[in-house]
């Protein structure tokens, strides 16, 4: 058995066999064209692949996603090994060979340099323990806005590739007191962008809407909020605001909830990073434990974030 990139016809087969599992509403062809574009991307040709586990006669045994995200730990910066959707044929389960492929898939990256592995388990903790991940907490929470009569007198607009920089550099800023954060560039928030984007785009039209908002001045973007949109409400995928209060962010909340005076304030679900300062225009309810379990396993001599506060993660980058 060995593991392999997974290219051509195998992952063809990966991408039919993993639909019924994780195909976001999409049909079979939406789906394939979704998993393709997400590999097109800057980002995705240089740090998302595919690997597979196989036999002597290249039969699929078990496979997984591996992404490579570039991470900042206790003030060492390295990289991080993402493993999602771990899978296995139907009729080669109860094997052992998802097993197999997560504990070489390991053992690979350790050798590469990667400082941890990450990842977010579906089916609780129990099962990636046995390879020495341990959880870490991410709250996911309401977010209520203050409602006013009309809107703040602020400019909001639709965002765009020339905000990516001031995205970025918003990002650096307001992670920096967290233990462990993501470094994300320019090109790694293209990613997530898109991908929300060509999932909206490529699924039943009203399904679920995706906006990019920012508030200018000068030209320039101080403040961002990503949303997500469905028939459930919204959630608040990532956000940034230059100002250290968030009034901007709280401003701009506000301008969106008004634009249907007579309709009520959806709701809001959002992974607010601890360290992220509520804005002065919300206030936050309902914390709980996110439904997705992020599990780390440190793969060289390096300290593991314990707790919620040690981490700056938003759900736009959940793999």
């Amino acid at each position: 058995m060995r593991v392999v990139v997974a290219e051509g016809p195998l992952l063809d087969q990966i991408v039919s066999l993993t639909y019924d599992i994780w195909n976001e509403g999409l049909t079979e062809r939406g789906y394939s064209q979704w998993n393709a574009a997400q590999l097109r991307t800057p980002w995705g040709r240089a740090h998302l692949q595919r690997l597979a586990l196989v036999d002597d006669a290249s039969r699929l045994l078990a496979t997984a996603k591996r992404y490579r995200y570039r991470v900042r730990l206790d003030g060492r910066v390295g990289w991080m090994s993402g493993i999602g959707a771990v899978f296995t044929p139907p009729l080669q389960r109860g094997k052992g060979y998802a097993s197999r492929l997560i504990e070489q898939l390991l053992e690979m990256e350790q050798k590469d340099g990667a400082l941890l592995a990450g990842l977010f388990s579906e089916i609780g903790a129990a099962y990636y323990e046995r390879f020495g991940f341990r959880s870490i907490p991410i709250d996911e929470v309401t977010v209520n806005v203050t409602r006013r009569n009309g809107a703040p007198a602020m400019l909001v607009r639709a965002g765009d590739d020339r905000d990516l920089a001031a995205v970025e550099a918003m990002h650096q800023v307001r992670s920096s007191g967290a233990r462990f954060a993501l470094t994300r560039d320019r090109s790694m928030i293209y990613y997530a962008l898109s991908k929300k984007r060509m999932l909206a785009g490529l699924g039943p039209q009203g399904l679920r809407q995706v906006e990019f908002v920012v508030a200018e001045e000068g030209a320039s973007a101080v403040a961002y909020a990503l949303l997500h949109e469905n028939a459930n409400g919204w959630t608040l995928e990532e956000a940034g605001d230059r100002d250290p209060a968030g009034a901007r962010l709280g401003a701009m909340l506000q301008v969106l909830v008004a634009r249907e005076p007579s309709a009520p304030t959806p709701l809001i679900r959002s992974w607010w990073p601890v360290s992220f300062e509520v804005p002065p225009q919300l206030s936050l309810t309902d914390r709980a434990p996110a439904h997705d379990v992020f599990m780390v396993k440190p793969l060289a001599d390096v300290p593991m974030p314990e707790k919620a506060e040690d981490v700056f993660y938003w759900h736009s980058d959940y793999f």
